[in-house]
């Protein structure tokens, strides 16, 4: 059997998957992120650590082959913005900075108003935001100078693991995008910026078009992951677009809801749409995976951490019900929150445990639930936890589409997020529209995959790969009743959205 494998590098978890020609998951392993919490916002991985597990998910998926099985290509996603330095020698300077991590916040408003909002956006398609490469490196430069120096190589996550398995040092356009380095216009990187932050451009991998073979597997990451050498890995691409791609997301028109730890809202365009500073604030525009297409690429930088949050620090009786019964914890959290009627009891959250989005993108906004009473219960507070999130992607969405003319039928979703009914059931009735949720669940896998397969020619372009791969597993409709109440309940949240905004000021002036 011919088997593609797509890695996915995820905030949360690690995946590696090996996928049949015609796109069906024969095998899917994963492992947690192992994420180190520094405290004060800052997070970071470990770099040995982080590819022992990769390697040890890769060895488990290697061993499951027969003989006379062959992997034609490897495909990698990742987050983005997330990296780390490496010396001469190819050893780690620094761990992974997480993409989330807070210390580039410092850094923005000083390099905005000496380079300029306006130009960095025409170049790079980016608006001011601490979670891009270029505040990090600016952060290091400011306070761990000898380390940059001393640096060869800036690698973003993708573009570590592609050294790791081959030594060559490589990245992809859509990654390169979320540096706030890479001129989107030239598809190249971009001197005029590398120079006024005082930087070398020699410190950036070679970006290439997703699907385009990087190298080989070497004899020591083969040693390492049971790999045969020689394999050619390809550069995937930034997790979102990857998915994107899986389920046909490159033509203009089309929309994905990508629901993982953060949600991310991604429209594709065949040329770069025309944004002004105000317009693009809390968004992205950038080089897609696959073609020439681009992408406009809004998110909740804590969409599914909001569940996660929620179950780890108050959900311990439904965890003993859950090993009870022998079903998911998600299971009954979900069975609880179908009990609250719509609106929760008129409990209402604000999902920014990382900061608001594209509705307000204030890195120092604040989770709250507003509006408790004595008689509400943990029930109340899951359901709204759901209607907050689905309610803050209606707002990115028709923001969008007011200020774009972006025009969508429907929405593709994928990702964990999918599968949580109710979330969808409440999604679908809130944005008023049809959501398809694709066959192959690991659709962010499944697109990596499938960019190996594009670099070692088992398709002959994008639009065969999808033809051939692509399956509906079901469709939300929007449920007529639902769609009425939840009308007046996004309305409210719109209107609550600001003043949450401005609490959140207040406390951030006087943490202490």
């Amino acid at each position: 059997m011919e088997y593609l494998l797509g890695l996915d590098i995820g905030t949360t978890h690690l995946k590696a998957g090996l996928f049949t020609l015609q796109g069906e998951a024969a095998a899917v392993r994963l492992a947690n992120t192992p994420t180190c919490d520094l405290g004060g916002g800052r997070a970071v991985y470990h770099p040995e650590e982080l590819w022992g597990r990769v390697s040890a998910l890769l060895r488990e998926l290697t061993g499951m082959l027969q003989p006379e099985d062959r992997i034609l290509s490897i495909g990698i996603a990742s987050m983005g913005e997330a990296g780390l330095l490496l010396d001469p020698d190819g050893e780690p300077l620094t761990p992974i900075i997480a993409w989330y991590d807070a210390r580039g916040k410092d850094m923005v408003d000083g390099w905005m108003d000496s380079f300029g909002a306006h130009r960095i956006l025409g170049i790079t398609g980016l608006a001011p935001d601490h979670i891009y490469s270029l505040m990090k490196l600016l952060w290091l430069k400011a306070h761990e100078p000898k380390a940059l120096s001393r640096a060869q190589k800036w690698l973003c996550m993708m573009d570590y693991i592609i050294y790791r398995l081959t030594g060559e040092f490589a990245t992809d356009y859509s990654i390169a995008t979320r540096t706030m380095l890479f001129d989107i216009n030239r598809r190249a990187w971009s001197a005029e910026i590398a120079e006024a932050a005082g930087l070398d451009l020699e410190l950036l991998p070679a970006a290439h078009p997703g699907g385009t073979v990087v190298g080989q597997v070497t004899e020591a990451a083969s040693q390492s992951t049971g790999l045969e050498r020689g394999v050619p890995v390809c550069t995937g691409g930034h997790d979102h677009l990857c998915g994107a791609f899986a389920v046909g997301v490159f033509e203009p028109g089309k929309v994905l809801d990508s629901m993982g730890t953060a949600e991310s809202l991604v429209a594709a365009y065949s040329k770069i749409p025309q944004l002004t500073a105000d317009v693009i604030k809390g968004f992205g525009v950038g080089c897609h995976v696959v073609g020439n297409a681009y992408y406009l690429l809004g998110g909740i930088h804590a969409s599914g951490l909001c569940i996660e949050w929620f179950k780890g620090e108050f959900s311990s009786p439904e965890l003993t019900l859950a090993k009870e019964r022998g079903v998911s914890i998600y299971d009954v959290l979900i069975e609880e929150a179908d009990q609250s009627p719509v609106g929760a009891q008129g409990l209402m959250f604000i999902p920014h445990l990382r900061g608001a989005g594209p509705s307000d993108p204030n890195p120092d906004s604040r989770a709250a639930f507003l509006g408790i009473r004595e008689y509400h219960e943990r029930k109340d507070h899951m359901r709204a936890i759901l209607e907050a999130l689905a309610c803050e992607f209606a707002y990115t969405l028709r923001r969008s589409q007011e200020t774009l003319g972006l025009e969508a039928s429907k929405i593709q979703a994928i990702g964990g997020g999918t599968k949580n009914r109710l979330w969808m059931e409440i999604k679908a009735a809130v944005l008023n529209l049809p959501i398809e949720i694709p066959a192959v669940q690991e659709s962010t896998l499944l697109g990596a995959a499938l960019l190996g397969g594009l670099g070692a020619g088992v398709y002959r372009d994008e639009y065969q790969a999808l033809s051939e791969t692509y399956r509906l597993l079901r469709t939300y409709e929007p449920e007529p009743e639902l769609v009425r109440q939840y009308s007046d309940i996004y309305e409210a949240y719109c209107e609550v959205l600001p003043l949450a905004g401005e609490i959140s000021r207040v406390i951030s002036r006087h943490k202490g």
